[in-house]
């Protein structure tokens, strides 16, 4: 079989499509821009008017769950604090006030609230202080003993008669409170001296004193505190029951 020149390929190849326009027109066949013709709606069977490929394009979305917040709990450090009884004067008698300190305070804080004078709204008619700011100096305490240094000219302002209050509501807000402390040693100017007890009596020079040589100035409930409030009621012995007199028949006379 013989094989084409080569050069004579692309003529073939070229001259295929006009011989096929050419094959159509001689058909019949209409063609171009003019030939296509609008088919109503109506007419066209099957719905192939309707789109052939619908593209849906879906979005998937995605949920990243998440990290659960980290929550700080902010720990609330509760101060443990601890009752104390400052003593004021209520019509001449000494009268507990309770307060709040924070655990393992001193003698310094006691003292403030000693000297810082009797709250508002305090239970108690008309309390007083004579501790006034600047009285007790310094305060040491040496086993059971807490030294309390007094300023003499603060303390020389106190009249003679009021010393005992004024000694006794410290004494006893002392040994009240302080853990371990049962007894008060006085000094003026850092020297030893002399206080009332609660009796107006002088101590010895250098001779501490302790909450029992107060207590009569303490304010009581009653006359006799220390009265039993048992209320155990003794009976009475039930009296005698008399037998009911019985009738007795007088024989008749004769």
């Amino acid at each position: 079989m013989r094989r084409q020149p080569r050069h004579l390929r692309p003529v073939l190849a070229i001259g295929v499509p006009v011989a096929l326009g050419g094959l159509l027109a001689a058909c019949g066949i209409p063609t171009g821009e003019s030939s296509f013709k609008e088919i109503p709606a109506e007419e066209i069977p099957f719905d192939l008017d309707a789109t052939s490929s619908s593209t849906t394009t879906s979005t998937t979305t995605t949920t990243i769950p998440l990290a659960p917040a980290t929550t700080v709990s902010q720990s609330t450090s509760t101060i443990p604090l601890e009752e104390v009884d400052i003593y004021f004067l209520s019509r001449g008698r000494l009268q507990p006030v309770p307060y709040a300190l924070q655990r393992d305070f001193g003698a310094d804080q006691v003292v403030s609230l000693l000297e810082g004078g009797p709250p508002a709204g305090a239970p108690g008619a008309g309390l007083e202080t004579l501790i006034g700011q600047g009285l007790i100096t310094a305060t040491d305490q040496a086993g059971g003993v807490v030294t309390v240094d007094l300023d003499p000219e603060i303390f020389g302002r106190i009249p003679s008669f009021d010393q005992s209050e004024a000694i006794g509501q410290i004494v006893l807000t002392m040994v009240s409170n302080l853990r371990g402390v049962g007894q008060v040693l006085f000094t003026l100017g850092g020297e030893p001296t002399q206080v009332k007890d609660g009796n107006g009596l002088l101590s010895g020079e250098g001779q501490p004193v302790s909450g029992d040589d107060y207590r009569v100035l303490l304010i009581t409930s009653s006359a006799n505190p220390d009265a039993s409030t048992d209320s155990t009621t003794t009976e009475a012995p039930p009296a005698e029951t008399v037998p009911p007199a019985v009738p007795v028949e007088t024989p008749p006379a004769g």
